[in-house]
């Protein structure tokens, strides 16, 4: 009985297209060399492209396969990206009408580039959004948005890095 509801839960999962991310150990191309520059922000938020550029260094630098060049030019291929959208907005209220959690999104357009003869190699847009508690002091509110802006630019980051590594 038990092998047939392990068999049956495998069933279910293949069947609906479940797979586990970053099946793939290289980037398009064969790529191992890499350069990333500072994303850039299209956005009127400050800074978003500082935070966003550190995460995606930091989660491309822990795969071993691959090496991080601060030089355009000894890399093999470069990552580009533009914050396209970012956005915080009232998420939930309380019984009182007041606003409880508030919801930020950020939208991010990449490119993934081939140096030596400029080919895209992969093309996307990834997205995230993280929601965070509603504060009446305005210098913890802005805390809360800012420990929100970096999961979602981790998050991201992560996001690019899988869509990398699967090739979509």
């Amino acid at each position: 009985m038990k092998f047939l509801a392990v068999l049956l839960l495998l069933l279910t999962v293949v069947g609906c297209g479940y797979h586990f991310p970053a099946q793939g150990s290289a980037l398009p191309g064969g790529v191992q060399k890499i350069f990333i520059p500072l994303f850039a922000n299209g956005t009127a938020e400050p800074r978003l492209e500082n935070y966003l550029s550190s995460k995606v260094s930091e989660v491309f630098a822990r795969n071993e396969n691959l090496v991080q060049v601060e030089d355009r030019q000894q890399a093999e291929a470069v990552l580009e990206g533009v914050i396209s959208s970012y956005r915080t907005r009232a998420y939930s209220y309380d019984k009182n009408d007041d606003i409880s959690e508030y919801r930020s999104t950020m939208v991010v357009n990449a490119k993934f580039r081939q140096i030596e003869d400029g080919r895209l190699l992969w093309q996307g847009q990834v997205s995230w959004d993280d929601e965070y508690p509603a504060a009446d002091d305005k210098s913890l509110q802005e805390d809360f948005e800012q420990e929100a802006i970096e999961e979602i630019s981790l998050r991201l980051a992560e996001e690019l890095f899988y869509r990398l590594l699967d090739d979509f």
